[in-house]
């Protein structure tokens, strides 16, 4: 006989049901010494049952009482109920508590009761009556305690109802590779990456990024403390076992406040259809948080979908190779995301990622955007045809635009990815680097700042900060957020690199060789890195040792030494300092750089022109630049280059005037002037800029103007007499007094530096 719904308690009291005692006050239901919480919209389905026993409940009604302004679906109730007969151990059949009546609803079928009041001590005896006497105390002792337990009982409920929920969040922590072996960890580290990604087009749902998910690996941390350093409400963690071509995937949603289970299941598939999981999984995810899945969302969903098991496979192992984010790693990475397009001609998302991996061809090989366009471009034109919701597409292909500098096109990319997914710290990231080369750094490190909050661990993120950081002067607080990039990546060479760059921001030589030493011990190949150390030792007036710093990177990686700007500067200054313009002639013939046509080698070979007095060969060298195919008009006017202390608008200019053309060269000096303002109202603050603010005004015969804004590029930390000595910006300067001190003081402290450095200073 079913139980009937007479002297039923209120629906915030505690009932038995069955054998076990359900408290809503603590949402927790307990049998002898068993004792389970339950997630509160679970207790409040469960007492809403309870007030209606033996009575078949639709869910209709269930929705509209328990997921009250909630847009859901059947499933919610679905899972809930699942979760209930979990934990009640009901898997019998027939079923002993929970019924399922088909196409009508859900009935309680186990007795619901008032719990009986205790009469016995907790010690197991009677309890005795008071002595008399002391009736009247004794009774006005519980009365106080009874008023007292009430008020809280009524603080505690009224707190629980009206304090605000904190929105959903999660990490999905690195999937375990139990396979005999550990042969599958890059599929595991692709499968964890990917179904993030999957979880990321909920638009309610924060995801912390792959970064900070990754530095968990192999960490036994308590999820508790997981969530608090995340400030995640929940967190996702499974495993993977493959045997022959079976897969067995193990995956369970834990709540970071409580450490209790919300949700887990096992997958025993085939390995072609391992990656169905993924849509799978961020489904039942978003009905156990409550989180509705639009239209929207199934669009998004769509579009990251694979025709083929095998592409999809390869996608995964190409993306676990490109996260390492080395020279060979990004290789192999190219050739899966390749492989994975043979298998599906159509798959959008391994089009954008094989984009941005050519992208990252401009740091690892030094090889121009403009020449790497024409693979790039076609690529992102077929998924913004097949996928214009994917978010992936704007955020690589603005950062493609920035490279480019297409500016309005960036802006207009990363924009529209944050406003398709506000929580995407990828496209956060982007606008952050956008403004930092922009010469934006407050703005840059705006956007760095809100990428850090989701994804707190991210080593890049945190190096970025410290470029912007130190653009704006600001250099111990850049000096922490450098020193936590390397912390939480010591395996990077890219850290070190920006710890150099820091250090000589401040006129510390010493410190950014230190630096360098440790970047090329990380990443000796890489030629952007060989090139800030050149640029180091010609600052430190050793040109020689520059040019050593050429030739070796010649040996690592001979076409992207050839292609650095830098590189190109270290080399030239040895030739110059050598040999003058017969040996900066020779320079170029054995290096084969006649025939470069990347704008930035070129016009630093122009400047080496304008060391030895040839403006002839530095006119020739402009022109090429100009004349480039690679050329864009910015790079003139770059703002990231002039916070550093470089200007090719003041090279040009030095060209017109000694060709007689004043007027072509006021206009350049004036475009630098409009520059210079600006990055200075953007809050840029380095010697560079002072420096170029002292050439600018040498240049148009402000000598005092000149000297007060070098003496302060001085005290920021310019080091580089060796180039005001031999480039012809200071001519009008020569003959001071003050400017030999300032130079004499500067070449005194390379000397120290160079000094103290030792055999270092040969790397």
């Amino acid at each position: 006989m079913l139980p009937g719904p007479e002297s039923m308690p209120p629906a915030n009291e505690p009932v038995l049901i069955g054998d076990w005692l359900v408290d809503p006050r603590d949402d927790s239901i307990a049998r002898g010494t068993e004792r389970v919480k339950l997630e509160p919209r679970t207790m409040r389905l469960l007492m809403r049952l309870a007030q209606s026993p033996g009575q078949v409940v639709s869910q209709d009604e269930l929705l509209e009482s328990v997921w009250s302004g909630v847009v859901v679906g059947t499933a919610s109730v679905y899972q809930s109920m699942s979760q209930l007969r979990k934990v009640f151990g009901d898997t019998d059949d027939p079923p002993r508590y929970i019924e399922t009546v088909a196409r009508k609803g859900y009935r309680l079928l186990a007795k619901v009761s008032v719990p009986p009041q205790t009469t016995v001590s907790e010690t197991g005896t009677a309890p005795t009556e008071p002595k008399p006497g002391k009736w009247r105390a004794r009774w006005a002792a519980l009365a106080l305690a009874s008023l007292l337990a009430v008020a809280g009982l009524s603080w505690w409920i009224f707190a629980r109802q009206t304090a605000p929920r904190a929105p959903p969040s999660i990490v999905v922590l690195p999937f375990t590779d139990l396979t005999s072996g550990k042969t599958e960890q890059a599929f595991c580290d692709g499968l964890t990456e990917e179904t993030s990604n999957w979880l990321a087009q909920l638009p309610t749902l924060r995801v912390v990024a792959r970064t900070s998910a990754f530095q968990y690996r192999d960490r036994s941390a308590d999820v508790r403390a997981i969530g608090r350093e995340l400030q995640t409400t929940h967190l996702l963690e499974g495993s993977l076992r493959r045997a022959g071509n079976r897969v067995r995937i193990t995956v369970q949603l834990i709540d970071t406040n409580t450490g209790f289970h919300v949700w887990s299941e096992s997958y025993d598939k085939e390995a072609d259809d391992v990656l169905e999981v993924q849509e799978d999984i961020a489904r039942k995810v978003a009905d156990n948080l409550e989180l509705r899945v639009t239209a929207e969302t199934d669009t998004r969903f769509a579009g990251r979908r694979s025709k083929s098991a095998e592409a999809q496979r390869l996608y995964l192992l190409a993306k676990a190779h490109a996260a390492r984010q080395d020279g060979e790693s990004q290789e192999r990475a190219m050739a899966l995301y390749r492989e994975a397009l043979k298998a599906d001609a159509t798959f959008a998302l391994a089009k954008v990622w094989l984009a941005h991996a050519l992208i990252s061809e401009r740091y690892f090989s030094s090889r121009p955007i403009e020449e790497l366009a024409p693979q790039i471009e076609p690529l992102l034109a077929d998924v913004q045809k097949s996928s214009p919701d994917l978010v992936d597409l704007y955020v690589v292909r603005g950062q493609f635009y920035t490279e480019m500098r297409q500016s309005e096109l960036a802006m207009r990319d990363l924009q529209h990815a944050l406003q398709l997914n506000p929580n995407s710290a990828s496209a956060a990231a982007k606008l952050g680097i956008y403004f930092l080369v922009s010469g934006q750094p407050r703005d840059a490190l705006t956007y760095f700042t809100i990428a850090t909050s989701l994804d707190p661990r991210a080593f890049d993120l945190h190096g970025s900060r410290c470029l912007a950081l130190s653009d704006l002067g600001a250099y111990a607080m850049a000096a922490s957020a450098c020193e936590r990039a390397r912390a939480l990546q010591p395996e990077s060479a890219w850290v070190y690199s920006i710890s150099s760059q820091l250090a000589e921001a401040q006129g510390d030589l010493a410190e950014a060789m230190k630096w360098s030493d440790a970047a090329i011990d990380h990443g000796s190949s890489i030629a952007t890195i060989q090139g800030d150390r050149a640029r180091w030792l010609v600052a430190l007036g050793e040109p020689a040792e520059a040019g050593a710093v050429y030739k070796r990177a010649l040996a690592e990686n001979g076409e992207a030494a050839r292609r650095n700007a830098a590189l190109t500067y270290g080399g030239s200054a040895a030739a110059v300092e050598a040999g003058g313009s017969a040996g900066l002639r020779d320079f170029i013939r054995e290096n084969k750089l006649d025939g470069s046509t990347v704008p930035n080698a070129l016009f630093e070979l122009a400047n080496a022109s304008l060391m030895v007095d040839d403006t002839k060969m530095a006119r020739e060298y402009v022109d090429r630049a100009l004349a480039s195919p690679n050329f864009v008009a910015e790079d003139l006017a770059s703002p990231w280059l002039a916070s550093g202390g470089t200007s090719y608008l003041l090279t040009l200019a030095t060209i017109l005037r000694a060709e007689g053309d004043a007027a072509g060269a006021d206009r350049r000096l004036d475009a630098l002037g409009k520059l210079l303002d600006r990055l200075a109202n953007s809050g840029v603050e380095t010697y560079g800029l002072h420096y170029l603010k002292a050439a600018l005004a040498a240049m148009r015969g402000n000598a005092d103007a000149a000297m007060a804004e070098l003496n302060r590029a001085a005290q920021l930390g310019w080091r580089d007499a060796w180039v005001a000595d031999h480039l012809p910006y200071f001519d009008a300067l020569r003959e001071r007094a003050d400017y030999r001190q300032l130079l004499a003081a500067v070449r005194a402290k390379n000397a120290a530096t160079a000094a103290k450095l030792g055999a270092r200073l040969t790397g």
